[in-house]
């Protein structure tokens, strides 16, 4: 396969996630034929410097890839400045980039699938990126969906693939954003998408934070681009453990299987499915988090039950 793309791994302060995501890359033939660059961000409390140490020694020594670059800042930057820095490098050596962060695993056949999608969509400017992961909690794919992939038009982080021009048109500034949040049919329709994608844009902005999945989602949907979905997943997040930035705590997300022998069949002009658009959305909805909560909140009353549902929630543990 021609023109392989580099993959990019993102870490902080998790050198057993890094190791873990590293060797799962190194289950794909591919592996020793990819260019492989790992960012570390520099600790921005000092008692972090010496895991982050020991990171940069484990990262000089990876084997197993054509070629292995360290990123390593001298300053703390944080996870958004960290990981866009280090993919502006990339672009300016490459026209298409793989990355994961470090609590991402893969499958054996995870190079395989982005390199060919990569290729084959390259020119199909309908198409922003490509993802590995499927999120779901249960089969969600009816069967007599007739292809391998699909596209949905919401960015998924936990796996992703992107061509230079793509990310080079990302407004990063969000401009526009606080006319959209007062267009009541805007908001419908990007609701529509993943009821999950509104809040979360919403306390970005109420509390000066950037969440790239979040930029980028909100981008797409300006621009009306799609993210290229498997039906079934490459990649899976071990995030969910309590010691990520943005994840917490999550049985399921932490063992979701991962599958194994399976690379996607590529189809030119792959139609936009409604009906896949709305299982998705319906796989990110939840009663008590997009309606429950809600209501408990309008009425001043969820802080309080929070309160007694986390004091119970330790007892019983």
């Amino acid at each position: 396969m021609k023109n392989l793309a580099p993959v990019l791994v993102m870490v902080y302060d998790r050198l057993d996630s890094l190791e873990n995501a590293i060797n799962s890359l190194k289950t794909n033939k591919l592996a020793n034929h990819t260019n492989l660059y790992v960012v570390s961000d520099a600790p921005y409390k000092n008692e972090h410097q010496e895991i982050i140490t020991k990171i940069r020694e484990y990262i000089k020594n990876i084997s197993g890839f054509q070629k292995v670059e360290g990123i390593f800042w001298e300053k703390n930057k944080g996870s958004f400045d960290s990981g866009k820095d280090a993919m502006e490098y990339l672009f300016t050596k490459y026209d298409r980039v793989i990355s994961i962060e470090d609590d991402i695993l893969v499958s054996n056949k995870f190079l395989e699938y982005m390199n060919n999608a990569l290729e084959f969509y390259k020119d199909d400017k309908r198409i922003f990126s490509i993802t590995s992961h499927l999120h779901y909690k249960k089969n969600l794919i009816p069967k007599n969906y007739p292809y391998e992939i699909f596209l949905l038009k919401m960015f998924n982080p936990w796996g992703t693939a992107i061509w230079k021009d793509r990310y080079e048109n990302i407004d990063w500034n969000l401009t526009g954003v606080k006319e959209f949040l007062e267009n009541k049919h805007e908001l419908a329709k990007f609701n529509s998408i993943s009821p999950h994608l509104l809040p979360i844009l919403k306390h970005m902005l109420d509390n000066d934070k950037k969440y790239t999945d979040l930029m980028i989602c909100y981008n797409m949907f300006k621009t009306h681009q799609y993210t290229l979905y498997p039906t079934k997943t490459l990649s899976v997040n071990r995030g969910f453990d309590g010691r990520g930035e943005h994840c917490g705590e999550d049985k399921y997300w932490q063992n979701q299987p991962l599958v194994f022998d399976f690379s996607p069949k590529m189809i030119k002009d792959i139609p936009y499915s409604e009906v896949m658009g709305k299982i998705m959305h319906n796989a990110y909805f939840s009663y008590r988090t997009n309606m429950i909560n809600p209501i408990l909140k309008k009425l001043k009353i969820y802080r309080f039950l929070k309160i007694i549902y986390d004091l119970f929630r330790s007892k019983k543990r």
